[in-house]
């Protein structure tokens, strides 16, 4: 999804305390792939009102043009929770619909 302003790859790093407030992403064309690199106990993520788990060293697949809330309920000793995000196209989405949203979206030069 590299050819749009909606593919994103990158860090996520949540501090034990903390909490995102429910919100939905801009598109339902992607998929985000979570990669669970450090997750303390205490950690959830709720999407369309069911709880999802991270797991180390494993990927999980979330819609987020659904409601969705992360928190990190754990105490300070447990550290952050960290996560890489990768966005894919959804399965759902054609090759002509790609290239269609890659034109509309294309990023700014």
């Amino acid at each position: 999804m590299s050819a749009n302003t909606f593919g994103n790859a990158g860090f996520s790093v949540l501090l034990p305390g903390a909490r995102l407030e429910s919100r939905c992403g801009p598109t339902n064309a992607r998929v985000r792939c979570h990669l669970g690199l450090k997750i303390p106990p205490g950690c959830e993520l709720v999407v369309g009102g069911e709880p999802q788990c991270w797991a180390e060293g494993h990927c999980l697949l979330v819609d987020d043009s659904f409601l969705h809330t992360v928190a990190h309920n754990g105490s300070p000793e447990d550290g952050p929770r960290v996560v890489f995000i990768v966005d894919l196209w959804h399965p759902n989405v054609a090759g002509a619909e790609r290239q269609a949203l890659d034109f509309v979206f294309a990023p700014d030069p």
